[in-house]
């Protein structure tokens, strides 16, 4: 399910919680100049979340709300509100105190922005999976495993 089919009420996040989450993941990956890769925040990252790191959504939540209340104490405005320098600075100060989420959340974002057709094809890759066709691998020698085969059974059953 992606964020898109998510039905308002299922959704895991607050509006505010997505406003800063779409904006770090646009920290994270931005979109190229000329427009062919799309930002992280147009890649449904949050669905990925949900699905594949459901158990990381209470952190990211938990996170996300304390980026915001740190925008509000130090600046007076909500972390969306603030430009992007400012925003920046908060972020990097984050890194320093929380370096887990920023870790966790950066992992998560590759993992599904390189997943999606868009990126693929941008990326020259092609949005398939990589066999059976194309990337050629090279047959072995599969004559070397022959003495393992020959040393027989070195397990036992359980």
């Amino acid at each position: 399910m992606t964020q898109r089919h998510i039905i308002g009420t299922d959704n895991p996040l607050t509006a505010g919680q997505r406003r800063v989450l779409a904006i770090m993941l646009d920290l994270i990956v931005p979109a190229s100049d000329d427009g062919r890769r799309p930002s992280a925040a147009d890649v449904d990252v949050l669905g990925y979340i949900r699905e594949v790191e459901g158990h990381t959504l209470d952190a990211l939540r938990a996170d996300l709300d304390r980026l915001d209340a740190e925008a509000r104490q130090t600046h007076g405005e909500a972390f969306a509100s603030l430009d992007p320098a400012t925003r920046q600075g908060l972020v990097d100060a984050l890194r320093e105190m929380e370096p887990h989420f920023m870790r966790t959340l950066a992992l998560q974002t590759v993992t599904c922005y390189y997943q999606d057709d868009r990126v693929l094809e941008a990326i020259g890759v092609g949005a398939r999976p990589p066999f059976p066709k194309g990337y050629e691998v090279p047959s072995g020698d599969l004559s070397l495993l022959e003495p393992v085969r020959q040393r027989g059974k070195v397990y036992r059953d359980a």
